[in-house]
């Protein structure tokens, strides 16, 4: 997802140019605010992200498994059906803006019309599931340098060891999110199990060996245990 978006290499579908839009607004954002407004701001922004993404992403997914809603959804709208000749420009529009958006990044096996209705519905729902991540990820990142400090008489050693923690932090879960998409591949990242069932083979090694979920786990050392050690060590500094 990350490498798609941010290659420019990489061809860049509609779904793409909209993250960056809003994530270009996001930076553009934190530098136009005010400094005592931008902590206010972007934990706003972050809190509306991590509920979509907890709340928002996870109704989707219930009633996706109980109900079938997403793909019951899709087959009455049609929205994936080659419309008429009598068909409206809205509806020939719509039809093919979808068509180019989820066929974009897709090998030469993928055809638009003859896939299962499933299958379409999982590659729609994927760019509603990067959109939000993207924006939880950066909103969080922004919101922590919002809220940056140095504390007042905090010695060199707890300085360098404060920073050397964070980093070893960062790159830790990014190995971990790396090393766990390598295992699950896209079809269980994204939630796939939920629209169909593939028949395949995972060999849980790498990350998977230490934690049974580290997606959800030590996957975000990142997020939660940089937080613990800045104030623990802030507390030390202090004391």
């Amino acid at each position: 997802m990350v490498t798609a978006l941010l290659d420019p290499r990489k061809p860049k579908s509609i779904a793409d140019i909209l993250t960056l839009t809003i994530l270009t607004f996001y930076v553009a954002l934190y530098l136009i605010l005010p400094s005592n407004f931008r902590k206010w701001t972007f934990f706003g922004i972050y809190a509306i992200s991590r509920l979509s993404y907890n709340g928002g992403l996870g109704y989707l997914l219930y009633q996706q498994s109980f109900h079938r809603r997403l793909t019951e959804w899709a087959a009455k709208s049609r929205i994936f059906n080659r419309p008429g000749p009598n068909a409206s420009v809205v509806r020939r529009t719509t039809y093919g803006i979808i068509k180019r958006e989820l066929s974009a990044k897709m090998g030469s096996d993928y055809t638009f019309e003859t896939v299962p209705l499933e299958y379409n519905t999982w590659l729609l729902f994927r760019r509603v599931v990067d959109l939000i991540l993207m924006s939880d990820f950066t909103s969080y990142i922004l919101f922590a340098v919002a809220c940056a400090s140095i504390p007042e008489n905090q010695t060199m050693a707890l300085h360098v060891g404060r920073w050397a923690a964070g980093i070893f932090l960062f790159l830790f879960n990014l190995w971990v999110k790396l090393d766990a998409h390598r295992v699950v591949k896209d079809y269980a990242w994204y939630w796939g199990d939920f629209f169909f069932l593939e028949d395949l083979e995972l060999c849980f090694d790498g990350i998977f060996e230490l934690v049974p979920h580290p997606m959800y786990s030590v996957g975000y050392a990142g997020y939660y245990v940089s937080i613990l050690s800045t104030k623990l060590i802030c507390l030390i500094a202090n004391a």
